[in-house]
């Protein structure tokens, strides 16, 4: 290897970077990403890797619309990594599109060394060896930990190989060194990862040989044997059996070597080929999760390939370990919602005794209650939650704890079979308890047809982009010719290998099912498909046996069989009995006595028999079903509802009606456990076949249930859908319709925090208000409930006092009706609306009335918007550490179906950090806000970010980014009457004085005193303000100071983000003024107001304030203070302040 080779990059574990005695870790300079791009980077660095490959390694879902700013922030970060440990920034180079490291070619990673240790030319056998047993040491964990993706895998995938290279030369060279324990173990550790590589299995045996343990050596030959047959069908070589032989002969009496068996398959008549290395990849996962590693495994392939069977055999065996083992499955036709939660855990609850049931449903709390309705008798006293609640973070939250509860003594494995047919609601749940169980003793195996794997829904959930580590795909394809042969030769079939395997294509199931029927035997021709196959077979079956097979595959996969039995009549039992029978030996249904349940052998099966039904007989069976439903009671159960629509709609034209009040009531039980999606699309099932086709009450109640399950399942067509319903109720003259559908059309999340003008809806809220007024219904709860809606939806449209007149109504009509929650409406939009400092006294009543109405019912569900609300006025009032304990009420199930409001949290989050003054962890956590992709009716997304960076800029690092955005902020001046005055203060920032200078001349007293007095008022003055002291522009300056002295005591904040309280600013622009005794009395009450508010960054920067009057005033050098502010700013990260608390004090040193 080359002698100046030298380790900068390790890869391995997580990306670090090491130069000259430091080392760095990129994590911590810039976060995740940061390790990210740098391993691809380091990886790829012999060449250039362009900025659109890059962005699809970092976000592979979900790219955020800002990504190129993003992307450029992370390369910052990287410079930044490299002048921790004295690598030149320019190392990073980035132009035309590219980007690439250009460090010299002396600076390897931990793999290129490895790779060039494993180099055997050396000559030098004993340098050979030692050379790659420091490869060994530098691979030790698995590179890139955490990263997740197929470059990534790749990676790992090399490094696994140069692993056995060296391995391979320590293990022959510790053979040769007489090292026999080194070598055995070095050959294992080969096994392990290979276990078909037969020199291996050589060198350990003649390892144990040396050491004197011959039944060792024989258990290696044997387990050699048993690889090799198992998964390559071949034996070993004459080497390796010629070595097994002289081991044999090596004693008179030898040892006899037994193996394991391989593990019995599902049915002992099972003639089938072992998956050995899908079989050790699932086996694997489940010890893992049982030392608390989540795991989750897609089994991905084409239908009949095996797929099913292959988890069922991996079911079997961890039972038999001791795991807890559930199993659920997706039905095309998904007529239960979120089915394979409902399937296992009420599976799991049947085999419970009461007492355990009640004990775990209780610990699972009302949201599994509801998903499983039937068991709501045994935990009466679990109250259960209204549908107008986030009913699916609820479910979500429930089926998590279920599964990863600490009431588990023993790890669990959750089977999803056919997850190509779930809902996206069920996906939904699925993707939270991935992501929620990476650290829980949890197994999740799904089972996936490849041809549904580019759904969107379906792929996000697959690729499982938030997991750091536990997830695995395999892949399952056709047998070869060798495969098949040997599935002929195990049958007894006669058939040839070759010419079967030419026409099935090798599908297994496909393979199976033709050698299990007896009467394809003897045919010349070969069927050339499943459906063909299955139309063979089912010929020769007699009359009863048909009908069940066909009413079978009409109700489905598997059937009841009291529903079943009651379906084919007038069939006797005994003919009942005997179609089973015969069903059972055609290896075409399978029945369970235990359960009481028959199952079609296979989807194919089903689908085959299914699709080849007449159409006559097909519309009777399912008239029939419906009816043996409704006979068992099925018709009155939640997840008896959807089946019932389904059957009726697909039968008899005289049943069709009845569907339309079944799909109804199968959308009411779907969105009251937050299976919003499915209620949309049985609703809309409803509404395409409701008759009269025109207005009517019941259509017009329909389309309110519509509207707000397409509401909560975040479907954008809600808002024409109530609007029509509004009107058909104006129409109609039914007020009560035209108000219910008003109210329902809210926009969730995203009005509060951007610009959003939606000028039909507030004429919609007007109007139902002026129908109320008509009536003589305008002071009640319905009223209280419009008026706070229509003053949020009047943020930009509106002055505060106009806002603060319809808020005041409405708090008097909720209290005239007694109705707490329009009440906490009314004040809610108080909060939402009334975010001037004018506002203050209202706002403050407002926040204190809430707070006493959640103290008096601290049970009480609060809507996650209101708790992100309280939390806001909770920061600016500096009760931090009750904000932090309020915005931990949203769970991570709300926010992970809501990318705005994990925005919103993640803001709290940000805002509470910033105010406490702990700014190092700011630096990370306004990288997670970035990354959370922006809200569709964005058009500048930096605008939202703005916030964040100006005040974390502020008090920390540096404003160069707000000045790389100044064309586009330009262009957006005359929208936004903060940007001119933040580019402003951003220029001044990085030392060009003249531009903000320039910025600042637009300003005079009157442009001071005409910005619009809205919710980003008091920033935009109190940053116009900061510019203005810094610059000094008098004329801005008293322009300021005259319109902030009023709110003194105000905390300026924007979105979460506090700006210090407004007596600091007051201050700052008094100095300015030479106002220095009305600065001293302003930077007392600064001083105060933080320390008792917590806004710790905050008061260094007042105690900067402080040295700065000092030294204005006396024209001294203010030691004392200004070792005080340094103190401050070090305490709390504050590096901006710091810069200024020591160019301060430069000037006496100049």
């Amino acid at each position: 290897m080359t002698a100046d080779a030298e380790l900068v990059f390790r890869l391995t574990g997580g990306v670090t970077v090491a130069f000259s005695g430091r080392e760095a870790d990129p994590r911590i300079v810039g976060g995740p990403r940061c390790a990210l791009v740098l391993g691809f980077l380091v990886v790829n660095r012999h060449r250039d890797v362009s900025l659109e490959e890059l962005a699809e390694a970092v976000w592979p879902a979900d790219r955020p619309q800002s990504w190129n700013a993003a992307l450029r922030i992370l390369f910052s970060r990287i410079r930044d990594t490299f002048r921790l440990v004295g690598l030149p920034a320019d190392g990073l180079r980035s132009r035309s599109g590219g980007v690439r490291l250009t460090l010299p070619a002396s600076l390897r990673s931990d793999l290129e060394l490895a790779e060039m240790y494993c180099d055997t030319s050396v000559g030098d056998p004993q340098a050979v060896l030692q050379n790659a047993r420091k490869a060994l040491g530098l691979l030790v964990s698995a590179p890139l930990d955490g990263i997740t993706g197929s470059w990534a895998d790749h990676v790992r995938a090399e490094a696994t190989r140069i692993r056995i290279k060296a391995l391979e030369i320590d293990a022959e060279g510790s053979l040769r060194a007489r090292e026999y324990a080194r070598a055995t173990h070095s050959a294992q550790s080969i096994i392990a990862i290979d276990p078909f590589r037969e020199k291996a299995y050589r060198i350990a045996m003649r390892g144990y040989m040396a050491l004197g343990e011959r039944g060792q050596a024989l258990a290696a030959a044997a387990r050699c044997r048993q690889a090799l047959a198992e998964e390559l069908g071949t034996t070993p070589s004459a080497e390796t059996e010629n070595l097994y032989l002289e081991i044999l002969r090596s004693d008179d009496h030898p040892t006899r070597v037994t193996v394991a068996a391989a593990t019995p398959s599902i049915e002992n008549n099972t003639v089938r080929i072992e998956r050995t290395a899908e079989r050790v990849t699932i086996d694997e996962a489940v010890i893992g999760a049982a030392h608390g590693r989540g795991q989750f495994i897609a089994v991905v392939g084409e239908a009949g390939t095996g797929k099913t069977t292959l988890v069922l055999e991996a079911m079997d065996r961890a039972r038999a370990a001791g795991t807890t083992v559930l199993f659920g499955r997706c039905s095309e036709e998904s007529l239960v919602s979120f089915e394979p939660f409902v399937e296992a855990i009420g599976r799991e609850l049947d085999d419970l005794d009461p007492v355990t049931v009640q004990e775990r449903l209780r610990s699972a709390g009302p949201g599994l209650v509801k998903l499983v309705p039937q068991r709501m008798w045994e935990t009466s006293d679990i109250l259960v939650s209204s549908v107008e609640d986030d009913d699916r973070a609820l479910t979500m939250s429930a089926v998590l704890e279920w599964l990863t509860s600490p009431m588990r003594r023993a790890p669990t494995m959750l089977v999803v079979d056919d997850l190509h047919w779930a809902s996206t609601a069920t996906l939904d749940v699925l993707r939270f308890v991935i992501h929620g169980s990476e650290s829980a003793g949890l197994t999740i195996i799904v089972t996936v047809r490849e041809e549904f794997t580019d759904r969107a829904d379906l792929r996000s959930v697959l690729i499982s982009p938030s997991r750091t580590r536990g997830v695995q795909r395999i892949e399952l394809g056709a047998f070869d010719v060798a495969q098949v042969a040997a599935l002929v030769e195990a049958s007894g079939s006669d058939l040839d290998p070759a010419a079967l395997h030419d026409r099935t294509n090798g599908l297994p199931f496909f393979v199976s099912s033709l050698l299990a029927s007896d009467a394809l035997r003897s045919q010349q021709q070969l069927p050339t498909s499943v459906a063909e196959s299955v139309a063979h077979r089912i010929r020769v079956l007699g009359a009863d046996a048909l009908e069940l097979l066909e009413v079978c595959s009409v109700i489905g996969l598997v059937s009841p069989r009291g529903v079943l039995r009651s379906a084919v009549e007038p069939m006797d039992d005994g003919a009942f009995a005997a179609a089973i029978d015969e069903l059972s030996q055609a290896r075409l249904i399978t029945e369970f006595v235990s359960s009481s349940e028959v199952m079609i052998r296979h989807a194919l099966v089903q689908e085959s028999v299914y699709v080849q039904m007449p159409g006559v007989r097909r519309v009777h069976a399912h008239s029939r079903v419906a009816r043996a439903f409704e006979d068992h009671g099925v018709d009155h159960e939640p997840d008896g509802f959807a089946r019932m629509a389904y059957h009726l709609s697909h039968g008899l034209d005289s049943d069709r009606p009845r569907s339309v009040e079944y799909s109804i009531r199968a959308g009411d039980a779907a969105n009251s456990i937050g299976a919003y999606e499915d209620a949309v699309s049985l609703y809309q099932f409803a509404a395409e076949r409701l008759t009269p086709r025109g207005d009517s009450s019941a259509r017009c109640r329909l389309l309110i249930k519509l509207g707000r399950a397409q509401r909560k399942a975040r479907n954008s067509a809600f808002r024409s859908t109530l609007l029509g319903a509004a009107a058909m109720g104006r129409r109609l003259g039914d007020v009560d319709l035209h108000v219910s559908a008003t109210l329902a059309n809210n926009l969730y999340g995203i009005l509060y925090v951007h610009i959003h003008i939606d000028h039909e809806r507030i004429a919609s809220l007007n109007d139902t208000l002026h129908a109320l007024e008509a009536t003589g219904r305008d002071d009640g709860s319905s009223t209280a409930h419009l008026l706070a809606q229509l003053a949020i939806e009047q943020i930009w449209t509106t002055d505060h006092h106009t806002r603060r007149d319809l808020l005041v109504r409405a708090i008097d009509a909720a209290r005239a009706a007694d109705d707490t929650d329009a009440l906490i409406a009314a004040l809610s939009a108080v909060l939402v609306s009334l975010r001037t400092p004018h506002m203050a006294t209202i706002r403050q009543d407002a926040y204190e009335e809430l707070e006493k109405i959640s103290s008096i019912a601290p049970t009480r569900t609060l809507d996650p918007m209101l708790t992100v609300w309280l939390a806001r006025a909770q920061v600016v009032n500096g009760e931090l550490a009750k904000a932090q304990h309020t915005i931990g009420r949203v769970s991570a199930a709300h926010t992970s179906r809501d990318r705005e409001l994990a925005w919103l949290v993640s803001s709290i989050d940000f805002g509470i950090a910033v105010a406490a003054g702990r700014l190092s962890q700011c630096d990370q956590q306004l990288e997670e806000i970035r990354s959370i992709p922006a809200s569709p009716i964005e058009t500048y997304s930096f605008g939202r970010l703005l916030a964040f960076v100006c005040g974390l800029r502020t008090l920390r690092g540096d404003m160069r980014e707000i000045v790389d955005a100044a064309d586009d902020m330009t262009e957006r001046f005359d929208l936004v009457s903060s940007y001119r005055p933040i580019l402003a203060l951003a220029m001044a920032d990085v030392g060009d004085v003249e531009s903000a200078a320039r910025l600042l001349s637009w300003y005079d007293k009157p442009r001071v005193a005409a910005i619009e007095v809205n919710h980003v008022w008091a920033s935009s003055i109190a940053v116009l303000g900061r510019v203005a002291a810094q610059i000094g522009n008098t004329i801005v300056c008293e322009a300021v100071y005259d319109l902030m002295v009023d709110h003194a005591d105000e905390t300026i904040s924007a979105v979460a983000v506090v700006y210090g309280v407004t007596h600091h600013h007051l201050a700052d622009l008094s100095i300015a003024l030479g106002q220095y005794d009305r600065a001293r009395r302003h930077l007392d009450d600064a001083l105060r107001v933080h320390r008792a508010r917590g806004f710790d960054a905050w008061y260094a920067e007042t105690l900067y304030l402080g040295a700065l009057l000092a030294a204005k005033s006396s024209g001294r050098q203010p030691t004392d203070s200004i070792e005080r502010a340094r103190r401050a700013a070090d305490d709390t990260g504050a590096t901006a302040v710091r810069r200024r608390i020591d160019a301060l004090a430069g000037r006496w040193k100049a």
